[in-house]
């Protein structure tokens, strides 16, 4: 889960930061377009501002112009020497490079989009008086020298006022104010439309925001997109580990009852149905590895083999399923005799076998006789029956010649069939011949 939720928190970071790279961009390209903008506006600005500042500059350089007086075209009154009279008696007036600067301004005014002024701090002329924008352009470039223009833009126009110098010409005016060459006497103000740049804005800025929004809903749909994915890899992942869990608990329960049949099966196999002891295939097995326990380690061990007399007349009077009462009951006489160490058996179909830890022959004798006295002393009582049973017993011991538990079998038959020779119930000790 852990892992799970740094994925999607590392996803999350990774979109949100390549967002805000976007966001930026885009952002940016928006103020480099609107600079752009504002950049055309400011050499368009300074086209025009050059051209008349270029007519003035002719007119300075020609100490200034003189034409013939017509209606509407009077002496300029704060200009000296403002007129002259031709031999011919003809007024002509003087145009001076200011002078001429506010004529074609005022025409330019009239017929054109554009909007041109001259004006200065201290006029000579009060018409030249500036306004709120030029005032402040002109306080501007009077504290920053090294500024030659100032621009802004304001409600509908960009404006933009650029410095007139005292040229040579303009000492003969101007003088008597206290300015010298290459002072700045003023500035000429350039107003330019801009529909166009406002146009231009509000596209971009509309094109912008569709962008951002663009941007962020693609930015939410990415995130959506992995964080279901990443969720939905877990959730099977999840689900696989608990099928597994399902399934190794299934195996794990499987192999319990496997185990348990398997052991139940081993018990079958190696317990006796009828008499509910070890068989004879448990009799070998386990008989086999004390056997070779005990000649390792040089302890003895004894063998006891039982067999019931004359079994086959009990089956054969009684019937078999007597016989079977009778198994069960000398097997169950037998079993409480003997210590849990030690091994009882069924081998064959009446015969018994005891296999005795740390006990030699002489032990194992006392324990047969014991066993066979119980035996003749607890009959088979039963509605009309009433039958005693004897067994015949013989006993061996572990030597150091024998090579594996057939040798002490084989042994302890023998000293058997020496007890069934003399008489039956009776029990008797191997002995080499």
């Amino acid at each position: 889960m852990r892992n799970k939720n740094f994925i999607i928190f590392s996803i999350i970071t990774v979109i949100f930061v390549f967002t805000l790279f976007i966001v930026n961009y885009i952002n940016y390209s928006k103020i480099n377009y609107i600079e752009i903008s504002k950049k055309v506006l400011y050499e368009k600005a300074t086209s025009l501002f050059n051209n008349i500042v270029n007519t003035r500059q002719w007119a300075s350089n020609h100490g200034g112009v003189y034409i013939k007086a017509h209606d509407g075209m009077k002496p300029n009154p704060y200009l000296k020497d403002n007129h002259i009279y031709t031999k011919d008696n003809e007024l002509l007036i003087k145009i001076n490079p200011a002078w001429m600067t506010r004529q074609i301004s005022e025409l330019s005014n009239k017929k054109e989009k554009y909007y041109f002024r001259i004006t200065s701090l201290q006029p000579i002329n009060p018409n030249n008086m500036p306004d709120k924008f030029e005032k402040r352009a002109l306080k501007f470039l009077e504290n920053n020298p090294n500024q030659t223009n100032y621009s802004s833009i304001e409600e509908d126009k960009y404006h933009y006022l650029g410095t007139l110098l005292v040229k040579k010409s303009c000492l003969s005016c101007h003088q008597s104010q206290g300015y010298k060459e290459g002072d700045i006497i003023g500035g000429l103000r350039v107003s330019i439309p801009i529909d166009t740049y406002n146009e231009n804005v509000q596209l971009i800025t509309s094109k912008t925001d569709l962008l951002y929004m663009i941007t962020f809903l693609t930015s939410i749909a990415f995130i959506s997109i992995f964080t279901f994915a990443v969720q939905s890899i877990y959730n099977r992942e999840k689900n696989i580990l608990r099928l597994n869990k399902t399934l190794e608990k299934k195996v794990k329960d499987r192999t319990k009852e496997l185990s348990k049949a398997n052991e139940q099966l081993t018990q079958i196999s190696m317990q006796d149905f009828l008499t509910n002891i070890p068989n004879r295939r448990y009799f070998f097995k386990v008989g086999s590895q004390s056997f070779n326990v005990a000649k390792r380690e040089r302890y003895k061990i004894s063998l006891v083999c039982i067999d019931i007399d004359f079994f086959k007349r009990v089956n054969d009077t009684y019937g078999h399923q007597i016989g079977d009462e009778i198994l069960k009951l000398v097997s169950s006489t037998m079993n409480k005799q003997i210590r849990k160490a030690d091994i009882l058996a069924r081998t064959g179909g009446e015969e018994f076998v005891i296999l005795l830890h740390n006990v030699d022959a002489s032990g194992a004798f006392v324990l047969a006789e014991k066993i066979r006295e119980s035996i003749f002393d607890t009959p088979y009582i039963k509605r009309d029956y009433h039958i005693n049973t004897t067994v015949s017993i013989g006993i061996s011991e572990i030597e150091k010649d024998d090579k594996d538990l057939d040798d002490l079998v084989a042994k302890a038959d023998e000293a058997l069939y020496v007890s069934k020779q003399q008489g039956r119930n009776r029990s008797t000790i191997y002995k080499r011949t």
